[in-house]
């Protein structure tokens, strides 16, 4: 474990606060481990960043949902595997159920970090998504989210890992193949997965707006139907008068 590695694990508990109280704690931890005797730990909590508020309500999603943190990341595991399968030419289901799979998790964890941002939450839904995709297949990102301590958000390749989330493995039943044939199926393998990463992300923005002009629609509805009856019951308040004007 490196220094920085060990700071963060003994600030964990900094993570945890509201960010406009990350600060001054901070700078208290790293005063008390100077007084023990501690300048090098001291020295790298006192580098450490005040998280952003993507990465703050990430990190909140993890300390409430540590299950959901660790079955997110065995589905980007496995999300990496089916992607190796395809490029073999091979796995073309089973790539489109991990990706699914994957999406589940990301999105159940993305509803907690909303959830901890409140009315601020929509400008952030699609950093905090891409975040949680980037952690999924990447090791030291997925540490992080793993123990509460994400200082940025992450904004990868269609929120995959290395080249695209793609880790090639060697050998193989299909290990000397012509090199070209088998770079024309990663490129491609890895744009038909960008394209679905892009696709779904439009799908669900326009799902949301479809939603939002329903619930216009409906509250119009109802505007109009109320109109109507006070219409109605002007009208019958009007003949009524005519009747008794005409008696007079």
């Amino acid at each position: 474990m490196t220094i920085e590695d060990d700071a963060r694990v003994r600030a964990k508990g900094l993570f945890g606060l509201a960010p406009e109280g990350f600060i001054e704690a901070r700078d208290a931890l790293a005063r008390q481990l100077a007084e023990d005797r501690e300048p090098v730990l001291a020295a790298a909590i006192k580098k450490l960043r005040k998280p952003t508020v993507v990465a703050w309500a990430v990190n909140a999603a993890s300390r409430k949902r540590p299950a959901d943190v660790a079955a997110l990341l065995r589905a980007g595991d496995d999300l990496q595997q089916a992607q190796v399968a395809a490029i073999s030419g091979k796995g073309a289901g089973d790539l489109r159920n991990a990706t699914q799979a994957r999406r589940a998790k990301v999105a159940a964890l993305a509803e907690v970090a909303l959830g901890a941002l409140g009315a601020r939450a929509g400008a952030h839904r699609d950093a905090i998504v891409l975040t949680l995709e980037a952690a999924s297949v990447d090791p030291e990102l997925g540490g992080r989210l793993r123990e509460g301590t994400l200082e940025r958000e992450a904004t990868p390749d269609s929120g995959l890992g290395p080249a695209g989330g793609f880790q090639l493995l060697q050998g193989g039943d299909r290990a000397g193949e012509d090199d070209a044939t088998e770079e024309d199926r990663k490129r491609e393998a890895k744009e038909a997965e960008r394209t679905a990463v892009v696709a779904e992300r439009e799908a669900e923005r326009a799902a949301r707006r479809a939603e939002q002009l329903r619930a216009k629609a409906r509250d119009a509805s109802a505007s109009a139907e109320a109109a109507e009856a006070e219409a109605r019951r002007l009208a019958d308040e009007a003949k009524t008068l005519r009747r008794r004007a005409a008696r007079t």
